[in-house]
């Protein structure tokens, strides 16, 4: 990525941190976890293939890090977001 916008990695690493208050890595997995709650919200996608969007090629990789962010298992996730929607529709 640093190479796409002619700069070294720790340039990069550096102006992300002071930017986002993050390290490169937990930055760009912060945008990962967004977009996997997003697609486990609004699609009936499997998990595997969403962790595969988000950048995970070891689905069980995505899952330890999604529960050790959200407290919970993707599954369980998406399970909770569909009751939520449900009651504010019905």
């Amino acid at each position: 990525m640093a190479n796409d916008l002619n700069m070294s990695a720790a340039y990069l690493s550096t102006y992300i941190k002071e930017k986002t208050g993050t390290n490169f890595i937990d930055h760009l997995n912060g945008l990962r976890m967004a977009k996997a709650k997003e697609l486990l919200t609004e699609t009936a996608r499997q998990v595997s293939d969403i962790a595969r969007e988000v950048g995970y090629l070891n689905v069980t990789s995505f899952n330890r890090l999604f529960k050790k962010t959200t407290g919970i298992s993707p599954t369980e996730y998406r399970r909770l977001r569909q009751v939520d929607a449900e009651g504010k529709t019905g």
